[in-house]
């Protein structure tokens, strides 16, 4: 994974978890759907923040995938959410029935070297 492109279009709050869980890819974030869009045919692999950009992810996967299916679009969810666990569900599906590889709920694992490890472990098993 050391090789790896990856972009994380990611809030400002999840970058420092983002950059402990892949320590050694090339990481690129990006502050805006347009430089994602410039950025995806660059990568091996996409994080998506579900609260990225404003909660748009399902606008911004949809554009992706118009775009290319060549590399994993992973989403994460790294800060707690406004709107419940039910939103939460119906985010993860409407990502996953929209071609996500995968949905992480990063507050699931803890923000140390055993839970990124675990992280990492699942991000690996996709590329």
């Amino acid at each position: 994974m050391a090789q790896a492109r990856l972009v994380a279009a990611v809030s400002a709050a999840v970058r420092q978890r983002i950059r402990n869980v892949v320590p050694s890819c090339q990481l690129r974030f990006v502050r805006n759907r347009d430089e994602l869009l410039c950025e995806i045919d660059h990568c091996d692999m996409l994080i998506l923040g579900a609260h990225f950009d404003e909660s748009t992810a399902v606008a911004a996967l949809e554009r992706v995938i118009e775009r290319s299916e060549r590399f994993p679009v992973v989403c994460v969810r790294g800060v707690p959410s406004r709107y419940g666990k039910r939103s939460l569900h119906a985010l993860r599906l409407a990502l996953n029935e929209l071609g996500a590889a995968k949905f992480i709920d990063l507050l699931d694992y803890p923000d140390d070297e055993s839970g990124n490890a675990q992280v990492r472990a699942l991000l690996e098993h996709l590329l």
